[in-house]
């Protein structure tokens, strides 16, 4: 979209809808009592989406509107790193000694000679061939099984094709992982018209400027005595109609235009007071109370099983934005195809009425200010006409809060005033605090989503979370809020997350794909990481003061612990010398915990069909179905290993004429270390202890118990 204004709406209306989106969640949240929420297979079909298509997307402007301020802020933490001679790994030169340096040599000069020998002796056999006295003609057998051989062969080529084809058409293979024109030619299309967009943008942002000032310059001055006639036009009537001059509102008020709003109408006639009802009422009211307190006991299990039962959602932030928005987009763009504006440029018109609008508010606040000093002056003359000794006019009242007493919360002292953040910024790179970060995508977070769910749940069974909830889950809580700032400043905010997972579960590729999706901050509090750096209760307090200020100036910003089950830990081993403990009072409470589970069969077979398709290792030999079940208690990071170690590079040479085998990858599978039954289970019992799984253990048990009691009831009322 090109157009600056349109996209402007549509900005605001998305934002809206993403924060509307994330106040559902947080109540599905609290129907479920569980972080995970499941597609319902009725909706989908009804919206006509597949699962996949009904996972949030993340936004490319939370990037792109930052690309400058992300893109500088990248290069001066490599270019700090970089004096600091903190070079980025390069690969290694291969290194040979002399002896080996021969033998390579020796072996490359024996097949180039290897070859030229067999080339020689074919050219002398082909001669031999050609030589000989060839006698008679070739029979018709010889001639018919010849031509057998090869109809068959061109038979079953086309069959082989033709099911390749048919399997492509209905989705049952992919097609080869190459780069079409199409493709190729698209993504100029859309990196050319990126570059319009914001073209566009700074023309419209510099019409803003000059618009303004011609308006300014046009208008200012003959509005100004346009409002102030009008004023003491209505001053005049007001003063013979009443006898007295009107109460001139405050600017927090509304200024001239909440008093014009109040013309025709006697502030005297109407009453302030609320209604206040009478006696008999109220006794009867409490007669009514003391009745239904009565039958309170009897009722008392029934209103509680409806409230576990029921759920009233909280009211919406973000559903008037998104029916305003929608409305106006509705009102203005839905049908403004405008042929005389093919380049998608700002509209002229549509500036100038925004412009005037203010300009007019910013000339009636200043002549609303003058009128006050002149009724001023009008009633202290007035005053002293009705001999009224020193009274003087009323003025504005400013509002008074009547509540109790603030609460002052205790302002923080600034341990570093005098510096700035650019210093404060580069201190915490040069000590390895702020960290660069590889850029990754939340959606190369490869699983399936849980197809059942919806269903489990309608059976009243908890369903298990696949690596597509995970993904989803992620989104949710961490990219959706932090990329937008007005999401994150009116949306429930979750400001911590406890990610857990055995190791390869892809915890640190969450943490960088948080990073890189929203173009955050990173900061590494791991314990290993800030060993003796800020050393002692003094450096610990420096420590933590510089991370929260400048997490703060450069928002969003991630602080990330590695480890964080260490501080926790009873006791620390003698080797440990990383002191887990140093940062444990300083830790934040854990508001969400995101339990990565074992790879289900879905995402561990997604994985392998992505990965080896992406490698041109993928062909009809290959059992992936067999591949996967063997791969079950493995994490998709120990799987991406043993990938590795099978396709070097002389094996990807290899693949056209040999294809790869499930018991190769097998064979290096049977290296690596699984995750047993035990660790499962001790991460089960670690999770059974989490908050929001203990809330949804006692609700499930308290509904068992008025079920029971329900049951019982029913069977003393038969008897």
């Amino acid at each position: 979209m090109l157009q600056p204004q349109k996209r402007l709406i549509v900005k605001r209306l998305l934002e809206a809808c993403l924060g509307r989106l994330i106040e559902i969640k947080h109540d599905l949240v609290e129907v479920h009592l569980s972080d995970y929420t499941y597609d319902d297979d009725d909706v989908l079909k009804k919206l006509q989406m597949t699962p996949h298509e009904a996972e949030p997307v993340v936004p490319q402007y939370f990037i792109r509107e930052r690309e400058d301020e992300v893109t500088n802020r990248r290069t001066f933490i490599e270019g700090t790193l970089r004096k600091l001679g903190y070079e980025p790994p390069k690969p290694q030169p291969l290194v040979l000694t002399e002896q080996q340096a021969v033998l390579v040599i020796q072996s490359h000069e024996r097949a180039r000679q290897g070859r030229l020998r067999g080339q020689f002796m074919k050219e002398i056999r082909l001669l031999k061939e050609k030589g000989r006295d060839q006698k008679g003609e070739m029979s018709a057998s010889a001639a018919t099984a010849i031509q057998r051989v090869w109809r068959g062969f061109i038979a079953r080529r086309a069959t082989r094709k033709r099911k390749e084809k048919e399997q492509l058409l209905i989705g049952m293979s992919m097609p080869p992982y190459v780069e079409s024109a199409a493709i190729k030619k698209a993504e100029e299309v859309k990196q050319y018209r990126r570059g319009l967009q914001k073209e566009r943008e700074k023309e419209f942002q510099e019409a803003l400027v000059s618009i303004e000032e011609k308006l300014r310059a046009k208008h200012s001055v003959k509005m100004n005595e346009q409002i102030g006639d009008e004023l003491r036009r209505w001053i005049k009537e007001y003063y013979e109609r009443t006898g007295r001059f009107p109460d001139f509102p405050s600017e927090e008020g509304g200024g001239s235009r909440a008093m014009f709003s109040r013309q025709g109408t006697d502030s005297e006639l109407l009453s302030k007071s609320s209604p206040v009802t009478s006696s008999r009422e109220s006794k009867k009211s409490k007669d009514s109370k003391d009745k239904k307190s009565g039958k309170a006991d009897d009722n008392k299990n029934k209103d509680e099983a409806e409230d576990l039962q029921t759920y009233k959602c909280n009211p919406s932030a973000f559903l008037q934005d998104v029916m305003n928005s929608n409305e106006e987009f509705e009102d203005i763009w839905k049908f403004k195809d405008d042929p005389e504006n093919p380049h998608e440029r700002y509209y002229k018109d549509m500036i100038e009425r925004e412009k005037m609008v203010k300009i007019e508010q910013e000339i009636r606040n200043i002549v609303d200010e003058v009128m006050r000093s002149e009724l001023e002056v009008l009633q202290a003359a007035y005053d002293r006409d009705r001999a009224h000794k020193g009274k003087k006019s009323k003025k504005p009242q400013k509002k008074v809060r009547r509540g109790g007493k603030k609460s002052k919360k205790k302002k923080e002292k600034d341990l570093t005033p005098d510096r700035t953040t650019e210093s404060l910024f580069e201190e915490l790179v040069s000590n390895g605090i702020i960290r660069p970060y590889p850029q990754v995508k939340i959606d190369d977070y490869i699983g399936e989503k849980c197809y059942v769910g919806a269903e489990f749940r309608s059976q009243g069974e908890e369903p298990e979370p696949c690596l597509g909830d995970i993904r989803q889950l992620i989104k949710e809580y961490c990219i959706l809020p932090l990329g937008s700032e007005y999401v994150r400043t009116n949306a429930p905010l979750v400001r911590s997350v406890l990610i857990s997972g055995p190791s390869g579960s892809g915890k640190k590729f969450l943490i960088q794909a948080i990073c890189s999706e929203t173009g955050a901050t990173l900061f590494d509090l791991t314990p290993a990481n800030i060993v003796g750096k800020y050393p002692g209760k003094t450096g610990l307090i420096m420590l933590i003061h510089l991370v929260i200020k400048v997490s703060r100036l450069l928002q969003p910003s991630v602080i990330w612990m590695d480890e964080a089950e260490k501080p926790f830990v009873k006791k620390i081993p003698k080797t440990d010398k990383t002191d887990p403990k140093r940062l444990k009072k300083d830790l934040v409470k854990i508001i969400k915990v995101i339990q990565i589970p074992r790879a289900d069969y879905g995402s561990i077979s997604l994985m392998w069909r992505t990965v080896l398709h992406k490698a041109g290792a993928l062909s009809p030999r290959l059992d992936v179905s067999s591949l996967s079940r063997v791969s079950d208690s493995y994490t998709i990071g120990t799987l991406l290993s043993a990938l590795n170690a099978v396709l070097t590079t002389k094996r990807r040479l290899q693949l056209r004429i040999r294809a790869l085998q499930a018991q190769e990858v097998a064979v290096q599978l049977s290296y690596k270390e699984p995750v047993y039954a035990e660790q499962d289970a001790a991460a089960e019992t670690w999770w059974s202890k989490t908050p929001l799984e203990r809330r949804r253990q006692k609700a499930i048990q308290k509904l068992q118990e008025l079920q029971a009691e329900a049951e019982e009831r029913a069977a003393n009322a038969v008897k």
